[in-house]
């Protein structure tokens, strides 16, 4: 547990005043935060497309209901993605109390498939018919984000695997910390596709019912798709608009390992290296993470490398077990949308003060014995500091340490 004097400062660095997301919990932060404290989960059989050929029909869907709703909150576009990024940067900037009033405002967006997803829609018995080929674009992910949130800085969009979600809040971080902007619009999306499908069908990482992350008996990930976004700001910029801080992005670390395309390296060093990185650039120790908001996707050979990782980079002979818990088994993995589904999260928590559960758990792996697996049902806890990971196929890996406002700061 942190102590006071380790609590986030706010008069300098990096703050983070407006979240927002879309997930298939629904529409909003709250939703996402209420299935997640529940330990709801939210994945089930997928509607929007044949699934008879795979070896398990199951995804996180954003709900039909969320669909209708998002008619009243952003305009039509043939891109799911595209509008659930809109979508939640502008509860995000609601959120933030931004207004167009002179701000040096940048958009950094990761995603995987972009646009690519409405190709779907061409997809016949015979073949690729010509309908919508030209929205293979990935630009044309941010069609609908000037109608949602101003912006006249620079635009950045990064498609660095499913790590992409904390790249794009490090990458706005790094433009507030080298005066390109006062406020980053920081946001992953991603829509479902039967690519997607396909090729986790191939790699035989589906899961059959639902994914248990960190589960001695897990099977697999469900894919999913939704958005969330991020609004960072100056602490300066942030104290002189009189907005409210609701945490302190303390550090970023990424690494990459380069050792095959779509395992992970079994010594987990490049994770390793990433939260060294975070805890080294914030002047924090291991044994002040209070939480560990895990990748964990469920499947058999990346759990185990994660806890492992993790256990070695926070914990030790002689150290605390830290409180380590996945998300997945309640969204799915939503792939460019999940570094910042679960930044926000982790947002939320330490305003909470509630450690997520690890919801779909049975059984523990043997691998995961140097962490304190947080049970299904989640439980309170005072809550400094977090730690949110991400990591993709390549090995790709971001990792982020956000810190809650202490009172003494916040003065």
């Amino acid at each position: 547990m942190a102590t006071p004097m380790e609590r986030a400062p706010v008069r300098s660095g990096v703050v983070v005043t407006g979240i927002g997301a879309v997930s298939p919990a629904g529409l909003g932060r709250r939703a996402l935060w209420e299935a997640v404290r529940t330990g709801r989960v939210t994945t089930g059989p997928v509607t929007r497309f044949d699934t008879s050929r795979h070896p398990s029909d199951r995804a996180g869907e954003v709900p039909p209901a969320a669909l209708s709703q998002l008619d009243s909150l952003v305009p039509p576009h043939r891109s799911l993605a595209a509008r659930f990024l809109a979508a939640a940067a502008a509860e995000a900037a609601h959120v933030a109390g931004l207004s167009d009033d002179g701000h040096r405002t940048g958009v950094f967006a990761g995603t995987v498939m972009a646009t690519r997803p409405v190709l779907d829609h061409g997809i016949t018995p015979e073949g690729l018919t010509p309908e919508g080929t030209d929205w293979a674009e990935p630009e044309r992910l941010l069609d609908l984000l000037p109608q949602a949130v101003a912006f006249d800085g620079p635009v950045v969009q990064l498609a660095s695997g499913c790590s992409v979600g904390g790249d794009a809040v490090a990458c706005g971080a790094d433009a507030i910390a080298d005066g390109e902007v006062d406020v980053a619009i920081c946001g992953g999306a991603e829509e479902l596709s039967q690519e997607v499908f396909a090729m986790f069908t191939t790699l035989r990482a589906l899961a059959p019912d639902v994914p248990r992350p960190f589960d001695a008996d897990r099977l697999g990930m469900q894919p999913a798709e939704g958005a969330a976004v991020l609004v960072l700001e100056s602490a300066a910029h942030c104290a002189a608009r009189g907005a409210v801080p609701l945490a302190v992005l303390l550090a970023h670390g990424a690494a990459a390992d380069a050792y095959h395309l779509t395992r992970p390296r079994p010594t987990g060093d490049a994770l390793v290296r990433a939260i060294g990185t975070c805890l080294a650039d914030a002047g924090r120790s291991p044994e002040s993470v209070d939480w560990v908001c895990a990748h964990g996707t469920g499947t058999p050979a990346s759990d185990g490398v994660e806890a492992r990782a993790i256990a070695s980079a926070l914990g030790g002979p002689g150290r605390h077990r830290p409180a380590v818990s996945s998300l997945k088994g309640v969204l799915g993995h939503t792939q460019g949308a999940a570094g910042v589904l679960e930044a926000v999260v982790a947002v939320m928590a330490l305003a909470a003060g509630h450690l997520p559960g690890n919801a779909t758990l049975r059984d523990a792996d043997p691998a995961c014995a140097g962490l304190d697996l947080v049970s299904p049902s989640g439980r309170p806890a005072s809550l400094a500091t977090v730690l949110s990971l991400a990591f993709g196929l390549g090995g790709g890996v971001s990792a982020l340490l956000l810190g809650a406002v202490g009172s003494d700061d916040a003065a």
